[in-house]
């Protein structure tokens, strides 16, 4: 069993530096500094994020999406044919995102993560995977679609333009995508066309794990089962949940057991923890098991995520036998 992280980690903290990027997006919106200084600085927090991941104790890390604004905004900023629209809370968050625009069809060479993928591995000491959001959850929080004529035919499209993505990201070395879709919770009644969307991403032939998080997947599992993926998210912590019993639907995936509430600033015991993940490797098998985190970090303050990575890892050991 290994443990992993989802999504994005805090970029702000109270340590040493960890105002730096704050002060250096002021600084560029008022022209203080030009691109360049503020790529660096993104550069600097970066290796700061993935040396606390690998500091930590989790086996594979991504790179703390520290550029990402929201889970669209990289690729609402570089596909053609879509902008960044109107701000719109992000589910039941206390966060806000921009809601893509999709003005024409839309297209993309593909490297839009490559190069932060790239600056990922070089820095990284252990295992690195990369991650995209999710093409139903795109398709259903945009604002606005002049292009397309359904739901449908825009999930597909966007799908389409993610697997491009996907591909770039298989050609720079990587070996595990995950995407995040919470709409695939959310918006159970849309699960076929979830799963033709996927089946698009799994044509660019890299592992992937969906990501499912905030609601219960409960209602969707047993179809999660015939996704053409590799790993399937569970979070057990965000709502009341029976998909821990459920588990053994998903026979030949390896699950990304969300066992660490990302959006909770109480602190789990590494008993509390433990105690979830022996209960799973019951049913589907502790080699088919990840630990995690619900989603992303970047909900908490950072010494609270730093506290919840330490209990993630603690509680796997302690599940698994080995001495703290």
């Amino acid at each position: 069993m290994k443990t992993t992280v989802i999504g994005a980690f805090p970029k702000i903290s109270d340590d040493p530096g960890g105002q730096d990027l704050r002060r250096a997006l002021h600084r560029f919106d008022r022209g203080e500094i030009d691109a360049d200084a503020l790529d660096r600085v993104f550069e600097t927090v970066t290796r700061a994020a993935i040396a606390e991941l690998e500091g930590s104790g989790i086996d594979v890390i991504n790179d703390g999406q520290i550029r990402w604004d929201d889970l669209f905004a990289r690729f609402a900023r570089s596909w053609d044919g879509v902008s960044r629209g109107p701000l719109e809370r992000f589910y039941d968050n206390n966060t806000y995102f921009r809601q893509p625009v999709i003005e024409r069809p839309i297209s993309t060479g593909g490297r839009t993560l490559v190069r932060d993928f790239e600056l990922a591995r070089a820095a990284a000491k252990t295992q690195v995977k990369a991650a995209v959001c999710g093409p139903l959850s795109f398709a259903t929080l945009a604002a606005e679609d002049r292009a397309y004529k359904s739901l449908e035919e825009r999930t597909l499209a966007v799908a389409d333009a993610l697997a491009a993505e996907i591909r770039g990201l298989g050609a720079a070395g990587a070996t595990l995508v995950d995407v995040e879709d919470p709409a695939v919770v959310a918006r159970p009644d849309l699960i076929a066309l979830a799963r033709a969307a996927y089946e698009r991403l799994a044509k660019a032939g890299v592992p992937l794990a969906i990501q499912p998080y905030f609601f219960p997947a409960d209602k969707v599992i047993e179809t999660l089962a015939t996704f053409p993926v590799a790993q399937v998210g569970i979070d057990l912590c965000s709502r009341d949940t029976k998909a821990l019993s459920a588990l053994g639907a998903l026979r030949t995936h390896t699950v990304v057991l969300g066992v660490v509430d990302a959006r909770n600033t109480r602190l789990e015991t590494e008993a509390e923890v433990a105690k979830t993940i022996e209960a799973a490797a019951k049913v589907v098998g502790a080699d088919r098991l990840w630990a995690a985190p619900t989603t992303g970090l970047e909900y908490l303050p950072h010494d609270v995520a730093s506290k919840k990575l330490a209990v993630l890892v603690k509680g796997a050991r302690a599940a698994m036998g080995v001495p703290a």
